[in-house]
């Protein structure tokens, strides 16, 4: 059966969702999330669009954007995949799907505030819900854009945002208490079946023994990219700055309320 059509109406914000293959965590590693942000910022020079949200998880990672034309998602998300796999499988030396899926992307209506302030918390509180910061502070996420209003060279403010008081200081303050009324709400727990104990042993059997067999394999038929990424240890100096600007602006400091407060 063929794909449902997205539904794209414009002037919408996307809430967008992507996952690693299989939920393994591909991009745990500081220097593929640093290649993420450089791939949205070169995305960006093809395709027009905004910010909002950013969130980059070690498995997974949450983006809420805004297109200058929604009918072009598709193809801004096409791109963005396809680049940052090819360049991620060249730094990992893997070959394969990089990506579980093809994205999830929410519309959410530009009247909707209270629907996009939501969306944003929960992209802001990926990395509290689970458990890798006490706060909503984040190397890779905008959190640290909104709450100290500094630019990080990817990010935009959010209409909702600047809806929340007259000044940004103010709506800098609203967000912040906010986010600090947010809980992070359990999931549900899995149900083993009858046969999970099996097929979780020989899925490992196998993947062991094709790890051994495809030690070392060169993929075949990869486009060529500008970068000889297999043996490079450091990105080029101008990704660095982009991913060192998105770092500084987001990243925990020692005088954050939430740095020592686990609340």
């Amino acid at each position: 059966m063929p794909r449902p059509k997205r539904y794209l109406p414009q002037e919408h914000s996307f809430h967008i969702t992507l996952r690693c293959n299989s939920r393994q965590f591909l991009i745990a590693k500081r220097i593929r999330r640093d290649v993420l942000l450089v791939v949205l910022e070169k995305a960006k020079q093809k395709y027009p669009f905004r910010t909002y949200g950013v969130c980059l998880m070690a498995n997974h990672i949450h983006l809420l954007l805004k297109p200058q034309d929604a009918t072009q998602l598709p193809k801004l998300m096409h791109w963005v995949g396809w680049y940052a796999s090819m360049l991620l499988n060249r730094i990992s030396k893997r070959c394969g799907h990089f990506w579980e899926a093809r994205y999830y992307a929410t519309p959410i209506a530009p009247e909707d505030h209270q629907r996009a302030l939501n969306t944003l918390r929960y992209i802001h509180a990926n990395p509290k819900a689970a458990g890798v910061r006490k706060g909503f502070y984040d190397p890779y996420s905008n959190y640290g854009h909104y709450s100290r209003l500094e630019a990080d060279g990817l990010s935009d403010w959010h209409p909702a945002f600047l809806q929340l008081a007259p000044t940004l200081t103010g709506c800098s303050k609203r967000y912040q208490n906010f986010c600090k009324k947010y809980r992070c709400k359990s999931k549900p727990i899995k149900i083993k079946q009858w046969g999970s104990k099996l097929i979780a042993l020989l899925k490992g059997t196998a993947t062991r023994a094709q790890g051994n067999s495809k030690r070392h394999r060169q993929c075949i038929g990869q486009q060529a990219l500008p970068l000889n990424l297999p043996t490079l240890q450091q990105l080029p100096e101008q990704w660095q700055e982009i991913a060192q600007q998105f770092r500084s602006c987001n990243a925990p400091r020692w005088n954050d309320d939430d740095y020592s407060n686990s609340s």
